[in-house]
């Protein structure tokens, strides 16, 4: 599924292995906290790749959803958020 460039929000796209790939469309913000940085992100953010090692919260009109004490990778670009939960 391609992020509709008309879209006013964020989709995510979250990968693990006990739940396999989960997307949520319209979401606002994402807040990653990490080890060494804490990140905002919101429509039309930068090109980003990193690791998360600390916290990722979201918000949309449709989900609320925090992870708490994950490793993790991620990409965002065009509005769309990769997220890649290493296996505990």
């Amino acid at each position: 599924m391609k992020n509709d460039i008309n879209n006013t929000e964020i989709l995510v796209r979250i990968f693990d292995l006990d739940h396999g790939l989960t997307e949520y469309p319209n979401v606002k913000f994402i807040r990653i906290v990490s080890e060494k940085y804490n990140l905002l992100i919101m429509k039309d953010y930068m090109p980003i790749i990193g690791e998360i090692d600390g916290t990722l919260s979201m918000k949309g009109d449709d989900v609320d959803l925090n992870y708490d004490q994950i490793k993790a990778y991620y990409v965002h670009h065009n509005n769309t958020f990769n997220l890649m939960i290493k296996e505990n």
